[in-house]
């Protein structure tokens, strides 16, 4: 086999963290081995040793904290269910919905918490006063803003876009029911 089979066979097979993980492996072994034959360097074949165990747990680490927070996450914002009905988010014992037929207007609110903490929410307030906060990363998730846009003709992307490069406490309404749009209109 040559090199380049091989080197080719690497790259589509192995990530560079298993690449690290193996070479730890083979140092950590490769010293304790030299250690015990000569009785010396045992202080780096610890180090090797403690090097390879490192690089086998970080990925575990990751892999559990991922998880950990992708619940956590999941807890937070719920579920979100968009249907014929309307759009319903329920999070543990909370429940909010907001009816399509009820539906009075869509707006975007923005939040300084960024980026580490969600930053930016749909609110669908109803006629009847009922509203459904989502949050941005359920809302793409579940892919609200396509269903709103097929539902809600007016809706107003351009401001979709401008909330969406905002940093700072805000609000935007995508859309206006269309006779509260007609009452709004100056005479």
């Amino acid at each position: 086999m040559s090199w380049r089979v091989t080197r080719t066979w690497i790259a589509q097979h192995l990530s560079l963290g298993a690449l690290v993980w193996a070479m730890t492996a083979m140092v950590a072994v490769a010293t304790t081995v030299g250690a015990v034959r000569t009785g010396q360097g045992w202080k780096t074949a610890v180090l090797a040793i403690a090097l390879a165990v490192g690089c086998t747990l970080v990925p575990w680490l990751r892999a559990v904290t991922a998880r950990a927070e992708a619940r956590r996450r999941d807890r937070l914002d719920g579920t979100l269910t968009i249907d014929a009905w309307g759009v319903t988010r329920s999070a543990g014992e909370r429940r909010e919905g907001v009816a399509w037929k009820d539906l009075a207007t869509v707006r975007i609110r923005t939040t300084s918490a960024g980026p580490a903490a969600e930053d930016m929410f749909f609110v669908l307030d109803g006629t009847d006063g009922k509203v459904c906060v989502v949050p941005n990363r359920l809302a793409v998730a579940s892919r609200l803003l396509t269903a709103l846009q097929e539902r809600l003709p007016g809706l107003d992307n351009k401001q979709v876009a401008r909330a969406a490069g905002v940093v700072k406490e805000a609000w935007f309404t995508i859309w206006t029911r269309a006779e509260d749009r007609a009452q709004q209109r100056p005479n």
